[in-house]
């Protein structure tokens, strides 16, 4: 066989001359796209299914196992320290961490997630948090090739189900935390939390590092994730390094951190307990992929958050945050960090998507309720849903609220009504570029109107 050959596993990807595998056809189903396919003319399909009927070449045997053996000898070379990080909130955080340290101690890395496959600042989209199998080994070979040897990746619960990261080795696996999220998607919390754990049980080397805080170990050893399997760096259980104690400084934040018994004391671009704790998980995974603590100690205060999270506009003494929080649990903790962080009273704009977990909406209405002085209710990304029906699920929950369908009038009317002794937060969409209405993308970004409007003398 002609390993230069494509391989492909979508059929609406699939071209002349390419290695399809038909993962779809079993002993009871067909594959319903496979005459599309075959119409496209590709080189050889393999299928669990005898298809000589199509009057293709075909090889009947287990396509899943032939894959394997076919990508790991197609894409041989791929960077050695692989790290993968999961969770409900703060993958995206901690890999832009982890890619600016690395580029900062003048190593190369890559880095694969929400915001796209970066490389030496060079942003490429993908429309999912962790992308296909194929297109992830295609950046990780083009990456070594180009003298990358630390690679870390977002695993998506949805990643982790669909197989996209099959065939893929880590060294360290990193869980941030575990909340309610994609309920829609997987019905309950135990199927969601069984989802993340195939990163641990089907992708993590043996003897591989897991890096978790306190409460998340706790889950990890009552789903039987062993020390005996494992080395895990707890919170509570540390390298030789902690963070003693930081403190609010304006819209920044002093840490100090305690290596080998001496104390380091660093003013960081980055706001709250949510921040410093994906900071110190991020640090964690460095010194275990080999990077020189004084080296990381002395770019910290280079570091800055990632895009759309926990970012800060001041103008003037007003305050705005743009933030991704788009779960109950990412809402509370960015609320609460925020106004301990500024000690003012916050201020909300945020909405939910729609054909999404709608349980999430009266129980985010409720936290905006009980935390927020004047909350502005919008739309995210409705999709195929009512967007007027979304705004008022959440609106029962906040009768206080104002509903304001049009998101860009929204933050407009927020940051008028937010005096200089209040924080506007505007939550749920973050980095994104673009509404989703139906199955159209709209053009619209929440950083353009947030510096549009603050810096507008009259709003």
């Amino acid at each position: 066989m002609n390993f230069t050959n494509n391989i492909c596993y979508d059929s609406r990807k699939v071209k002349r001359g390419d290695i399809f595998f038909d993962f779809i056809s079993n002993s009871k189903k067909d594959n319903p796209f496979i005459k599309e396919v075959v119409k496209k003319k590709p080189s050889l399909i393999i299928s669990k299914k005898n298809l000589k009927y199509l009057k293709i070449n075909t090889l009947k045997t287990d396509p899943k196992k032939f894959y394997l053996k076919l990508i790991k000898t197609k894409f041989k070379n791929i960077p050695k320290n692989l790290v993968g990080v999961t969770g409900t909130n703060g993958k995206t955080s901690i890999a832009n961490f982890f890619y600016q340290i690395n580029k900062l101690c003048g190593i190369k890395s890559v880095s694969v997630g929400t915001l796209g496959y970066i490389f030496n600042d060079k942003l490429k989209k993908t429309n999912l948090t962790t992308p296909d199998n194929l297109s992830i080994y295609k950046f990780l070979q083009t990456s070594k090739k180009l003298g990358v040897n630390n690679a870390i990746l977002e695993a998506s619960s949805h990643g982790l189900i669909q197989e996209r990261l099959l065939g893929l080795n880590f060294n360290t696996a990193i869980f941030t935390n575990f909340t309610q999220d994609h309920l829609d998607y997987h019905k309950t919390m135990k199927s969601y939390l069984n989802a993340k754990l195939i990163l641990f049980k089907k992708y993590l080397k043996k003897r591989g590092n897991i890096i978790c805080n306190d409460k998340v170990y706790k889950i990890l050893k009552k789903n039987n994730i062993s020390n005996k399997k494992f080395k895990f760096v707890v919170q509570s259980k540390l390298l030789p390094f902690k963070i003693v104690n930081f403190k609010p400084y304006e819209d920044k934040t002093v840490l100090k951190i305690n290596y080998k018994n001496k104390i380091f004391t660093k003013l960081v671009n980055l706001v709250g307990d949510i921040q410093i704790e994906n900071l110190f998980q991020t640090i964690s995974v460095c010194l275990i992929s080999g990077i020189n603590f004084n080296k990381i100690i002395d770019i910290l205060d280079k570091i800055h958050p990632a895009e759309g999270r926990l970012n800060i506009f001041n103008r003037n003494k007003k305050i705005v945050c743009l933030d991704y929080a788009h779960t109950p649990d990412g809402l509370a903790k960015t609320i609460l960090t925020l106004k301990k962080h500024f000690n003012r009273p916050l201020n909300l704009v945020f909405g939910c998507g729609g054909n999404r977990d709608k349980g999430k909406r009266p129980i985010m209405g409720k936290i905006a309720n009980k935390y927020c002085k004047k909350v502005f209710i919008t739309d995210d990304n409705p999709r195929f849903e009512n967007p007027k029906k979304i705004r008022n699920e959440i609106f029962k929950s906040v009768p206080k609220a104002k509903k304001i369908a049009k998101r860009s009038l929204a933050i407009k009317r927020a940051i008028q009504k937010t005096s200089n002794k209040e924080i506007l937060l505007i939550a749920g969409k973050g980095h994104e570029k673009y509404q989703v209405i139906k199955d159209k993308l709209i053009p619209f970004s929440d950083a353009k109107y947030i510096r549009k409007y603050l810096w507008k003398k009259n709003t």
